[in-house]
């Protein structure tokens, strides 16, 4: 791709050709989306990303997947078919192993949206009665295929809870959680994947975010009219995947520590990727008390012990996505930086000021070792990854 996604692919409603071009072409339906949450394998050091096609007729999504390394040659590649899939995937993780996808039980209605009286996002239909499946789909360079192994393992299809909706993958790794401890069979590291992501306790059937319409009249000032009752939102949680990949045989449960939380955007060192040994997660937090809110804060929490560090910013002041670098020369998993962005509102600031705070991984809960106030609040936004300078594109010439 040369750090450019490839012109002049369609989405296609699976109609034959030439009809299939021509519908889409006249809808102005573009190509190969491409995912926000590449990942960069920390056993190989190549950036993994993904992208999709939908079949919204044939209900399946052609997917691709990528791994390129730091001169952005790409180092190998996959093509994977979802069946029986309306809406794509929103996030994946990477093991040594495998690509982890979570395939959330979505329908999608399009010609209301092709008529102009829908958006896309009233188009999906939850369906909470079908189980979630987690997809394993073998990774293009597979680094732990054994000497005598001429191909790579069969993707697998495993069958998950009912009303459940995933959305953000923390880590995903080979073997059982590190909750387990470091006395695990070989056998168990190469049957077993796991997965921590952030999703839902409960999925509503009818228009997928529904919830997430206009509150009603509040007996007092809110920012904007489409604020969102977060009373009728569903609260969300890290959860824990465990993946058999030989049985298909599923364990969810709330990640350590985490029974309380509402959270969302977690995120590892990058250093860690993908890795067991893997031990913190970091995440905005919103509150402890089980119930749906807006980001206050931050949290780092321990796989192993459900250890929290938790950081509160100051009263009507919302946190942004956090983004993990590591420390330069840094030795340990905690040598790193949480960078985010925390908008501050006030009497004389009502619609906000933004400043950039940064908080030591080791110590979240001593919060920012450096805040730099911005003079205007940065439109609210997501998903942020940090890359060495030598992933860096040179666009002078583009």
């Amino acid at each position: 791709l040369n750090g450019r996604l490839e012109p002049g692919e369609y989405f296609t409603l699976g109609l034959p050709e030439p009809v299939g071009r021509a519908v889409e072409t006249a809808a102005n339906m573009g190509g190969r989306a491409f995912t926000a949450h590449p990942k960069i394998d920390s056993h190989t050091n190549f950036l993994c990303g993904w992208g999709w096609k939908s079949r919204i007729t044939a209900k399946a999504v052609e997917i691709k997947l990528w791994e390129w390394d730091d001169d952005w040659n790409e180092r190998g590649s996959r093509e994977y078919v979802m069946e029986g899939c309306e809406a794509a995937p929103h996030d994946f993780g990477v093991t040594a192993k495998w690509y982890v996808m979570i395939q959330n039980r979505l329908g999608i209605d399009p010609l209301p949206f092709l008529a102009g009286v829908k958006g896309a996002g009233e188009c999906l239909i939850s369906q909470p009665e079908q189980p979630l499946l987690v997809h394993l789909i073998p990774r293009a360079t597979n680094a732990a295929l054994e000497p005598t192994q001429t191909k790579p393992p069969a993707p697998v299809v495993a069958t998950g809870p009912l009303a459940s909706f995933e959305i953000h993958t923390a880590l995903a790794h080979d073997g059982p959680p590190l909750r387990d401890g470091d006395d695990v069979s070989a056998r168990a590291l190469d049957d077993w994947v796991t997965v921590y992501t952030a999703g839902w306790d409960a999925l509503s059937p009818g228009v997928f975010l529904g919830e997430w319409g206009a509150s009603a009249a509040w007996p007092f000032p809110i920012a904007t009219e489409l604020t969102p009752d977060f009373n009728n939102i569903p609260r969300t949680l890290l959860w824990m995947y465990q993946i058999n990949s030989k049985t298909g045989e599923v364990k969810r449960e709330p990640a350590p520590g985490c029974d309380d939380l509402c959270i969302d955007h977690p995120h590892v060192s990058p250093l860690y990727e993908g890795k067991r040994e893997c031990r913190y997660v970091y995440a905005s937090l919103s509150n402890e008390v089980q119930v749906s809110g807006p980001p206050l804060g931050y949290v780092r929490i321990d796989l192993k012990t459900g250890e929290l560090q938790k950081w509160y910013a100051s009263n009507r002041s919302f946190c942004e996505e956090p983004v993990i670098v590591p420390k330069r020369d840094g030795q340990s998993e905690t040598d790193a930086w949480l960078i985010g962005l925390v908008a501050d509102h006030s009497a004389k600031h009502p619609r906000g000021i933004s400043r950039l705070v940064v908080l030591d991984c080791d110590a979240i809960d001593k919060g920012p070792v450096v805040s730099i106030r911005l003079n205007n609040r940065i439109p609210h936004g997501l998903h942020g990854t940090f890359v060495r300078s030598k992933y860096t594109l040179d666009f002078r010439n583009c």
